[in-house]
């Protein structure tokens, strides 16, 4: 048994932030209210190569941000995966449009070009690719189908910050793209969130909207339509962009962790480990692993069982179709097996070698 408990996923904080933070609280009011706000949105623009970044109070909003401003809303569809965490139907929701759940392919849990073929209509007008665990879809096939069908393309890279597909990050790749700051994201602020574009109309739009839909077009303070508070605030953002100054330390940290799951549980005979797909870079924020149906435990026990030994693991999320709000039935069995076989190993910061050793030395001798 772990002497202290082995986490799921945390932040690796250095006095680096702590001063940024400090600073913040000290002169990030009156005419410098937005002061770190606006260097985290630099920071995230130099970063990916992005013309606009707006920085917001979190990763779904940035979502919602993401899809409003291209102009979706009721009566129209958004493709889905139907395994994500359920910000990302949610935030379809709440422009009015209908989620349509398609399923995942079963070496990445991204989302299944073939799959979202089978869910295109006459009403499909946006296909959300939801970069999970910071794995990267495969986001050629999925533009192709996208240019092919006159769809808008709205990337969820909430854990996927610094993930490359083909040497393009995460990001870049569709009309508008959002990430999450929340606190077990890769870079965070404790809760937070980015939206990027390279359109001009798109970031104008999310502006207006995350700002009470203001446009001062009578006076100040005037709005046009509804809009939401969607704004980041300096302390979270100062925290944000000192934890960007150390964005590739972070995610060799966590390709590190990954490395030592690869080389202990590779060849594991009852678990299968989620990899990155060829020509791409993950991020592995929550290392996934299947429990294949034939192992000695069922994915409950083996909770129960690492938790006695001070092991937070976590189940990888439900589907999102059956939930009442939605009650969608889609055609996703590889959904339905990670619903209920998928495992989120340990992945925070902290982690050790001999943390991670453990782990598997435990999964091994239980599974």
């Amino acid at each position: 048994m772990s002497q202290r408990k082995i986490h799921y996923a945390g932040p690796w904080i250095t006095e680096a932030e702590v001063a940024a933070v400090a600073e913040a609280a000290q002169n990030g009011f009156y005419e410098n209210y937005r002061l770190h706000a606006s260097k985290l949105e630099k920071k995230i623009c130099e970063y990916l190569g992005v013309r606009h970044c707006l920085a917001v109070n979190s990763g779904t909003a940035a979502m919602h941000l993401g899809l409003a401003s291209l102009g979706i809303g009721p009566g129209d569809e958004v493709i889905v995966p139907d395994a994500s965490c359920v910000a990302t139907a949610l935030a379809v929701a709440y422009t009015g449009a209908t989620p349509i759940f398609a399923d995942v392919d079963p070496e990445t849990w991204c989302l299944a070009p073939d799959s979202v073929r089978r869910c295109l209509s006459p009403r499909s007008k946006a296909l959300m690719p939801v970069h999970w665990n910071g794995h990267p879809c495969a986001m050629d096939d999925l533009l192709d189908i996208a240019q092919k069908h006159q769809l808008v393309v709205m990337e969820d890279g909430a854990p996927a910050l610094g993930a490359e597909y083909r040497g393009r990050k995460i990001g870049t790749l569709g009309d508008t793209a959002s990430f999450s700051f929340q606190g077990a994201k890769i870079a965070i602020a404790g809760q937070g969130g980015a939206f990027v574009t390279n359109r001009d109309d798109a970031i104008l739009k999310a502006r207006q909207l995350a700002s009470y839909g203001r446009t001062d077009s009578v006076m100040t303070y005037w709005s046009d339509f509804i809009g939401f508070n969607y704004g980041m605030p300096n302390l979270p953002a100062a925290l944000a962009a000192a934890q960007m100054d150390r964005i590739e330390e972070l995610l060799a940290k966590k390709r590190q962790i990954w490395a030592w799951y690869e080389a202990r549980l590779g060849d594991a005979p009852n678990v299968k480990l989620i990899r990155e797909a060829p020509g791409t870079k993950s991020t592995y924020c929550y290392p996934p692993m299947l429990l294949k149906p034939g192992a000695r435990v069922t994915r409950a026990e083996l909770f129960a069982k690492l938790k006695l030994d001070n092991i937070d693991a976590r189940p990888a999320q439900p589907r999102q179709s059956p939930m009442p709000m939605f009650q969608h039935k889609g055609d996703t069995p590889v959904c339905a097996l990670i619903e209920t076989h998928g495992v989120l190993l340990p992945g925070a910061f902290c982690l050790t070698e001999e943390d991670v050793a453990l782990v598997c030395r435990r999964i091994r001798e239980l599974t």
